[in-house]
């Protein structure tokens, strides 16, 4: 009788194991903010915060859904829809580590503009988005400091430490050599013992550079072009364990962000959630009933994934990661005469994970549906606190991940007392 197939979950389990022991991973305890890793999933289009975050339902002012109610898990309130009911199984399941930020200004109503300052935390073209900044400060510790899996790319000034991930498993064709079928000619590829030996060259030449040490600049890239190439090979060897193709589907992505944290390749996972109608200037309340049921739903299966993945050191992934779900503005509180709403510049945020003071709301939304200011020492709503800013949130999420600012932020504004 054949032995029972092990699951992709051991399979994950042993290499990373495997990994640890043979030294392409250091051992590391996720205690520090330093050490923790980031989901980023960005929903582009501009969401209706009512429909799960902003608890105005009691605002003659703003349009809410019918049957709609404010629902609490612990101290954490949200909006609760008998047609979503994965929402409220969410917060059920996660809530205790769940911190919704209310309020938050973007000040724009172009869709690239609110990507660029939301994401970035400034209106600088070379500023570098939020993950690759948290990324490029453990650059070292990754092979693929930030890999971001659809939408517009901001890397900036650091585009080293970003890597673009399509849907059509195109990085791993590269490691398999595959993708020269796609040429428009005839290519035949090399067999791996050709490979192989070019590799070897390849690292000898590096390891001859160093050793004759022709000057500091010379041999920060000889020690560049070695530490390149052991990263290749360590990518080479899990080609077949790390689930590249996503299929272009929000589960296709999960699965490699899974696999790129559990093997402990990246810090951070940037993943689009993408859908035209989230823009809802027509029909809005179909449109982002909708959107948020799938949201959901995928968010579930995120953090499901996360807490039954084995992190690079023992534990679960759960344990280590911060899930930040952003859109890049929300809508207006009234509706057109089209039943749709239009861009407006207050929106919220959800972020899950350790690290946080869970099970909180942080900020709101006052009688004309504009932000409230926050006491950045408390959390808490404050006549005399700041606005939610872009910079006041990018600076929350460095923050968060054990970084002192950044040179792209025009000021260090962390909410502080929500960080656990």
């Amino acid at each position: 009788m054949a032995a029972p197939r092990p699951s992709r979950r051991a399979v994950l389990a042993g290499a990373v194991a495997s990994a640890v022991v043979a030294g392409l991973w250091p051992r590391r305890s996720f205690a520090s903010p330093g050490d923790l890793t980031f989901v980023f999933v960005r929903v582009f289009g501009g969401w209706d915060t009512t429909r799960v975050f902003a608890t105005v339902l009691d605002n003659p002012g703003v349009d809410t859904e019918p049957e709609a109610e404010v629902a609490a898990v612990g101290g954490l309130s949200f909006v609760d829809h008998p047609d979503r009911p994965g929402v409220r199984s969410f917060f059920e399941r996660w809530g205790e580590q769940s911190l919704i930020l209310n309020g938050a200004i973007i000040p724009s109503v172009n869709h690239r503009i609110c990507e660029r300052m939301a994401y970035t935390g400034s209106q600088v073209e070379t500023a570098p988005d939020i993950p690759t900044l948290l990324a490029h400060a453990q650059a070292d510790r990754y092979g693929l400091p930030h890999v971001q899996v659809g939408g517009p790319a901001m890397p900036g000034s650091l585009a080293q430490s970003l890597v673009r991930i399509g849907g059509g498993g195109e990085i791993g064709s590269i490691l398999d050599g595959s993708i020269l079928s796609r040429s428009d000619l005839p290519v035949q590829s090399p067999d791996h013992a050709v490979t192989d030996l070019l590799d070897a060259h390849a690292r000898t030449g590096a390891a001859l550079r160093i050793a004759r040490g022709r000057g500091s600049a010379d041999l920060r890239l000889a020690r560049a072009i070695e530490d390149g190439l052991a990263k290749v090979g360590t990518m080479k060897e899990l080609a077949g364990t790390v689930r590249w193709d996503t299929g272009d589907t929000f589960q296709g992505k999960v699965d490699l962000a899974l696999d790129l944290l559990s093997l402990g390749l990246s810090r951070c996972v940037t993943l689009a959630y993408e859908s035209s109608t989230w823009d809802s200037h027509e029909g809005n309340d179909e449109k982002q009933m909708a959107n948020f049921i799938e949201l959901f739903d995928g968010l579930a299966d995120l953090m499901e994934g996360l807490a039954s993945t084995p992190g690079p050191n023992g534990g679960s992934l759960a344990d280590q990661t911060v899930v930040v779900v952003q859109s890049e503005m929300g809508r207006t509180p009234f509706t057109n005469a089209g039943k749709g709403k239009d861009h407006w510049q207050h929106t919220s945020a959800l972020l899950v994970g350790p690290g946080l003071s869970g099970g909180r709301v942080v900020g709101g939304f006052n009688e004309l549906f504009y932000g409230e200011k926050v006491d950045l020492a408390t959390g808490e709503v404050a006549a005399k606190g700041r606005e939610l800013t872009p910079a006041v949130v990018c600076s929350t999420l460095l923050a968060l991940g054990g970084m002192e600012g950044a040179e792209s932020l025009a000021e260090w504004a962390p909410i502080t007392g929500i960080l656990g």
